[in-house]
């Protein structure tokens, strides 16, 4: 039996990192960078407004369109940053939809605002990142993948 070792970092106050350094092989289709790690996976217990917890991962190599993931914002913050650059870089039209995919619900009937919006790389030099709003709809129908809001 192999004992799992752990590496704590505490990067501020209000944020802890845990390392599992045990070694696994690289079983996806995503490559590093030769100076940087790649996020394959992020494992998220979201609080949610009902006080109970929702465990999430998010896997990056998939065909769900989450490829070329380059920022993910998690509260108004990170949104007002992401759509004042947005509207610097591409649009004012492009900030706000950023703004209104935060502060509204994506259906009528979802039960909560999203928890979170992820940021995509421009296919193109002339192209406009994809932004997708999500984990605010009850329905996590595996066949549907987010459309962008952008």
């Amino acid at each position: 039996m192999t004992a799992i070792k752990k590496e704590e970092l505490v990067v501020h106050d209000d944020i802890k990192i845990v390392y599992d350094m045990t070694e696994k092989p690289n079983r996806t289709h995503l490559k590093a960078h030769q100076d940087r790690a790649v996020i394959a996976n992020i494992r998220a217990d979201l609080v949610l407004p009902s006080n109970k917890i929702l465990t999430v991962d998010i896997d990056f190599d998939t065909t769900s369109g989450y490829h070329n993931n380059a920022i993910m914002v998690m509260d108004d913050f990170g949104v007002e940053m992401i759509a004042t650059a947005f509207e610097s870089k591409y649009s004012k039209e492009a900030a706000d939809k950023v703004r209104q995919a935060w502060a509204e619900k994506q259906y009528s009937d979802s039960p909560r605002k999203p928890t979170y919006l992820l940021v995509q790389k421009p296919t193109t030099t002339e192209g406009t990142p994809q932004v997708f709003a999500v984990c605010g709809d009850k329905d996590h129908d595996n066949n549907i993948t987010p459309a962008s809001i952008i």
